[in-house]
């Protein structure tokens, strides 16, 4: 069964906040593609199967149904819920923030 990713407005601007930071930052071109590559390749999951992924490890966004994705090589997590066949991307952040006050 194919899922349907459903990027929210917000998650679009954390993910832009992240790669500013990375780019004018740090400098980081190469760090900035890795976590974009990254992204990507979860978003292929997503689709796939949202299920393989662990609920939050925060209790109270767990007793939501939020879960998490964590980008493989980077301290970045996707936060997101599944309905039905829709996977909605709420947030991407650096896994230090306190992500939970963000959403």
């Amino acid at each position: 069964m194919a899922y349907k990713l459903i990027i929210t407005a917000r998650a679009e601007a954390l993910l832009e906040q992240c790669l500013y930071h990375i780019l004018f930052q740090f400098k980081n071109e190469l760090a900035a593609k890795h976590l974009l590559d990254g992204i990507e390749k979860l978003y292929d999951r997503l689709e796939d199967n949202p299920f393989q992924f662990a609920d939050c490890r925060d209790q109270f966004l767990k007793s939501k149904g939020y879960k998490e994705a964590v980008v493989t090589d980077m301290d970045y997590i996707i936060i997101f819920r599944i309905e039905f066949e829709n996977v909605y991307i709420l947030g991407i952040f650096h896994q230090l923030e306190n992500y939970k006050e963000k959403l």
